[in-house]
């Protein structure tokens, strides 16, 4: 194989595939990326058996072939080359990396062992890729880390309005729940997403602005977007748990507090926490108390302005899991509203209703 191909254009697809291509026991062509040159053709593809990358490339051919390439090394080797063009050639077992300044050698892996990867056949809708991108980091922080329960370690995503489409993830401890627009989409099938898959596709969404065509069947989705990079991932079978019935119909207190001023008085907090990460929050009469305390450290109470109304009561939280919502709202001021003793707190802006934040309180 000889090519010849602009650097920036290899280097945002390495980049791109860079989380894709990792180290893997039992097949380690998998830490490769494949770049095949095929008529006028270049294209390169990166796969972990859970995510699928193909990204196009132009450039020049002067003799067709296929490699193999560890693609980190390869990443590595051209991220400070300078030059606007680079000559690919493979000698043997060997990628030649030339410019007019520059030549590396590059061991190679046997490109036969690299997994045939086909673009999915399915249902295809056309999204807005900013907007998709936003609902799935809006959520992505509150499914489960663990691979007890793969729905809780998912992105579900479902229309429940028109021209729209709502994101949920929970771990069963907190759940958060974003609609973001999608006009003229018509989404009747709810699918879930395996998270680190679902932050993957946001990742490449933001790279680019052009519309996508977004594929599902039963076990994948997709991506294709109009330069012809695709990216594809597995599903997650089984169902998503009914979150609308765990979230209360009716409150006893309902708390508004700036959003800054919430962020503060964590900041302030946080050094106080014990090893549960425990915070107090008390609402009385127009305030709203945040107390932490450390028996190896100390003890701290911040108490802000508010309004309220309802009932006065205490409850504890997990503190990471109040601030955690916060970067995704942008109103200056949040909603707390509680259900009572042992049960939910749901977070809301105070215009913006595209988003609701659940957590549950700690028992002591």
């Amino acid at each position: 194989m000889e090519i010849t191909i602009p650097h920036d254009q290899l280097t945002r697809a390495l980049e791109l595939m860079s989380r894709v291509s990792t180290k893997h026991v039992t097949l380690p062509v998998l830490q490769c990326v494949r770049m095949e040159a095929k008529g006028n053709e270049i294209k390169i593809q990166a796969t972990n058996l859970e995510i699928n990358m193909e990204v196009p490339i132009v450039g020049e051919v002067a003799e067709e072939g296929v490699v193999a390439v560890p693609a980190q090394i390869f990443l590595q080797s051209i991220q400070f080359i300078s030059q606007k063009n680079i000559t690919l050639r493979t000698e043997d077992q060997v990628l030649q990396l030339e410019t007019e300044t520059t030549n590396t050698s590059i061991k190679t892996m046997n490109a036969e062992e690299f997994p045939n990867l086909k673009q999915l056949q399915g249902e295809e809708f056309r999204i807005q890729s900013s907007t998709f991108a936003y609902g799935i980091k809006s959520v992505a922080f509150s499914a489960s880390q663990t691979s007890i329960k793969p729905e809780l370690g998912s992105v579900f995503i479902q229309q429940k309005k028109e021209h729209s489409l709502t994101f949920v993830a929970t771990d069963s401890f907190r759940l958060m729940e974003k609609t973001i627009p999608q006009k003229g989409l018509v989404f009747e099938q709810s699918i879930m997403i395996p998270q680190k898959n679902a932050v993957e596709l946001a990742r490449v969404c933001d790279v680019f602005d052009e519309e996508p065509v977004f594929v599902t069947n039963e076990n994948q989705c997709a991506l294709k977007f109009p330069d012809g990079t695709y990216v594809s991932s597995r599903l997650t079978t089984g169902s998503f748990p009914d979150y609308a019935q765990i979230i209360p119909k009716e409150f006893i207190t309902h708390v508004t507090v700036l959003k800054e001023d919430l962020l503060r008085s964590f900041k302030k907090t946080n050094i106080f926490l014990n090893k549960f990460r425990q915070v107090s929050l008390m609402v009385t009469d127009n305030s709203l108390t945040i107390s932490s305390q450390n028996n190896d450290v100390g003890h701290t109470t911040d108490t802000l302005k508010a309004q309220s109304e309802g009932e006065d009561l205490t409850l504890n939280f997990n503190q990471q899991y109040i601030m955690d919502p916060l970067v995704h709202i942008h109103d200056e001021s949040v909603k707390l509203s509680f259900a009572g003793i042992g049960r939910a707190m749901v977070m809301q802006g105070v215009t913006d209703k595209t988003f609701r934040y659940l957590v549950m309180p700690m028992n002591k």
